[in-house]
């Protein structure tokens, strides 16, 4: 066993506990040799996940001669431990609201230290690998002695009674907790050896004000890719999303980017249930280039060495979203080559992309083949009218509607139907996105898609009458789809593309609806005369093993 090439040595070590079972601890192979232990404290010292009150024996792990296990390290993820609010009797945030000073101060504390305990351990290491850091979670301490998520929407069981607030009063009260922030920016140290940095700044960490960001990047001076992840959120109302896009914009504005290379931004974005009711109208009439995601791009584009740009999530934009680009008085992004857009079917002047297709949608109800589907719609009719006099909406078959405050004034059905583009909001985004390609003088990679998900056939409550789906890929020559060592749940898997490697591709995925002849026209060009163009196929495809999660197109082109 001692002669095993590293590499096997490592496999095996690696998967002992699908082999010998999940309790079987890794340490205890490491007294089998020096280079079992060599494989065991590379496997154990490879990625770590800690909370902030776990920092003080995080740091004992490397002292002294024990610093040489920097060199197996290339991953830090970091879940932040935060006060107990006041109030030690109070059963949820309606009577126990957070204290948002003393979580600003826990924060800032708890980034002070771990920054001053990596800066030792960097300073100390001789040998070391490119290190991924991570915050991710935030938790706090509950008063039954455990771990509790800090935005956690339940009230806690009292003395065997039931809840005493609902699910609806625990999240309203939450939503008008306020925010928390680093206040400690000045006195962090620089950290050397961090090449990428993430930030989960959604659910148990979205009460954290993303002003922070710009300070801790420019106290990463390896830093090459960035990933930031943001919610903007319907159930927020229109007021507070209004506020979060802006200061989210001014948070990327205030990037020190110049040594990025790649930027990742994911905005969760909560579909809308409800599509007959009113778009929040998030600029004014005419205001686009005041729209918080086109001002972000404007930005980026101005990054010298921003190679990798993917803006994820399904981001509510203006149709105008490209014309900072088209526009642009020098070379917009200089060394950009892949760039990927996620978008909703809304837009953030008020107006929707997509229009109901009532041809399709009337002419189905005398069609013997939807029999069935309008029969089982009519019952559901009378179970919504009989639930809605019985006041019992509060399950999620159901829409809940929000203005322009955080409180639920509506219950309604659900009701997507939207599935025809719009001649005047998607017609012109698509013929911009073509010009804006143009501008891009190094793009290799152009994705645009509809949603922040793999669009299902059945998305919409009208299936299979009709259905939503649109993808735009375009691919430079020697260009993959999906490179080998990225993620497949993010981006789906295409085998035939290998044989076409060696021209240009355009590959549109609209279930078997047709592009406008002037946006097939304009892209077209792009690709060029050889370019391979292929319209996927809906039935073709399939869940990789049975997950829906990572989908494989199986069809031939």
């Amino acid at each position: 066993m001692n002669t095993l090439p590293a590499e096997i040595l490592g496999h095996i070590v690696d998967i002992i506990p699908e082999v010998q079972g999940w309790n079987v601890k890794r340490a205890q192979y490491s007294s089998i040799s020096r280079a079992w232990k060599t494989s065991v404290e590379r496997h154990t010292f490879k990625r770590f996940t800690i909370k902030t009150d776990e920092l003080d024996a995080f740091a004992a792990l490397f002292s002294g001669e024990a610093i040489s296990r920097r060199s197996k390290m290339t991953s830090l993820s970091v879940s932040f431990m935060l006060p107990t609010p006041p109030n030690a009797t109070g059963c949820c945030p309606v009577e126990q609201p957070p204290d948002r000073e003393a979580d600003s101060i826990a924060f800032s504390a708890s980034v002070v230290k771990l920054f001053t305990i990596m800066a030792d351990i960097e300073a100390r290491a001789t040998e070391k690998q490119p290190l991924f850091l991570c915050f991710s979670e935030a938790y706090r301490l509950s008063k039954f002695g455990g771990l509790t998520l800090s935005t956690w929407p339940k009230c806690d069981i009292l003395d065997g009674f039931q809840n005493r607030h609902s699910r609806r009063e625990v999240m309203e009260a939450q939503a008008v907790s306020g925010q928390f922030d680093l206040v400690r920016e000045n006195i962090i140290p620089t950290l050397p050896g961090i090449t990428a940095f993430q930030y989960l700044g959604f659910e148990h960490l979205s009460a954290l004000k993303p002003t922070w960001i710009p300070g801790i990047v420019a106290r990463l001076p390896d830093l090459e890719k960035l990933d930031i992840r943001s919610e903007d959120l319907y159930s927020y109302g229109r007021s507070t999303r209004n506020a979060r896009r802006e200061c989210f914009a001014a948070t990327i504005h205030s990037l020190a980017g110049n040594h990025l290379r790649e930027i990742r931004l994911f905005s969760e974005v909560d579909r809308m249930g409800n599509e007959d009711l009113p778009v929040h109208r998030l600029v004014k009439n005419g205001g686009w280039r005041q729209e918080s995601w086109f001002c972000i791009l404007n930005y980026l584009a101005s990054l010298p060495n921003l190679a990798i740009l993917q803006l994820h999530g399904g981001l509510v934009i203006c149709p105008e979203f490209f014309r900072g680009i088209i526009d642009h008085p020098g070379t917009p992004f200089p060394s950009l080559v892949e760039f990927e857009l996620q978008f909703s079917v809304e837009t953030a002047d008020g107006r929707w992309f997509y229009e109901r297709d009532d041809d399709a949608i009337e002419s189905s109800r005398s069609n013997p083949e939807y029999k069935q589907f309008w029969l089982e719609e009519s019952m559901w009719e009378e179970e919504y009218a009989h639930e809605r006099d019985a006041q019992s909406l509060d399950s999620d078959d159901y829409v809940r509607v929000y203005e322009d405050g955080p409180f639920r004034t509506d219950v309604v059905q659900l009701n997507r139907f939207r599935s025809v583009p719009n001649t005047t909001s998607f017609l012109p985004f698509l013929m911009d996105s073509s010009k804006a390609a143009l501008r891009i003088l190094n793009l290799k990679k152009f994705i645009l898609k509809l949603g922040g998900s793999f669009a299902q056939h059945n998305d919409l409550d009208f299936f299979p009458i009709v259905s939503r789906v649109f993808e735009l890929w375009y691919l430079k020559a020697g260009m993959h789809r999906t490179a080998p060592d990225k993620s497949y749940i993010m981006n789906p898997q295409v085998p035939w593309d290998a044989a076409y490697l060696n021209q240009n591709r355009l590959y549109w995925r609209v279930d078997g609806t047709k592009p406008w002849d002037e946006v097939q026209a304009a892209w077209g060009a792009i690709a060029g005369p050889d370019a391979k163009i292929i319209f996927l196929e809906e039935d073709q495809w399939t869940g990789l093993s049975g997950c829906p999660l990572i989908q494989v197109y199986k069809g031939e082109f």
